[in-house]
């Protein structure tokens, strides 16, 4: 007699993955997977900034020259005169008497060579910025120094040479003297002046800009207004 047959036994079918029936909690599980660690990032980007620092100190180039503003001496003009107002020049005509206004500003600076080799000034320049604009003036040649200050003896500054043009700075030495400048204002709109400025330029080297605003603001720098008739 044959045995009874034993029902088969299905083997269990294996669980497809579903991409559109994916719990939410385990799309949220998988993000901690996919996304990289945050310590190593934060390094990288510490050591990244480190380097692009380094480089960018080790690109800049030392200043070739330093100095400073020593003392600062201004002489405001009013000039009278009969005639007319000469071409090229500032002023105004009331009743046939021009009436023209400046000043003169004498400035004592210190240049320092800050290199290991011989520079040489090829000029100086000074910028006065007022309310009513920005003046530019070369400063006078040094030879005419001594003629300025005859004239005006009160612009003089005591045991000061004139810095000159072409003239020569040894390496790591430092050099003092003066320029004078002459700006055509009334002493009102230099009272209200913004900045004063004198750049030194060299040859083969850059500029040497010297701030001579705070020097200039000291109570003694004006001097009382000379009129000239």
């Amino acid at each position: 007699m044959a045995s009874p047959t034993s029902p088969k036994m299905k083997k269990a079918e294996a669980t497809r993955f579903d991409a559109g029936h994916v719990p939410m909690s385990e799309e949220l599980d998988s993000a901690r997977w996919s996304l990289p660690p945050i310590v190593p990032v934060v390094i990288a980007a510490v050591v990244l900034a480190i380097i692009v620092g380094v480089y960018l100190l080790s690109s800049r180039n030392p200043p070739t020259s330093t100095g400073s503003a020593i003392r600062v001496v201004a002489l405001p003009l009013h000039i009278e005169s009969k005639g007319s107002i000469a071409p090229g020049q500032e002023g105004t005509l009331d009743q046939n008497v021009e009436k023209r206004d400046s000043v003169l500003v004498n400035i004592a600076i210190d240049v320092k060579n800050a290199i290991g080799k011989p520079m040489y000034i090829k000029n100086i320049e000074g910028k006065l910025v007022a309310e009513k604009g920005e003046f530019n003036d070369s400063a006078a040649p040094a030879s005419d120094y001594e003629r300025i200050v005859q004239a005006y003896p009160q612009l003089a500054i005591p045991d000061a040479k004139p810095l000159q043009s072409e003239s020569r700075i040894d390496a790591q030495a430092d050099q003092q003297g003066v320029v004078v400048f002459s700006f055509p204002l009334a002493r009102e709109d230099w009272d209200k002046r913004k900045s004063l400025q004198a750049t030194v330029n060299f040859y083969d080297h850059a500029p040497l800009v010297i701030d001579a605003t705070q020097i200039a603001a000291a109570q003694e720098t004006t001097l009382p207004t000379r009129v000239m008739k």
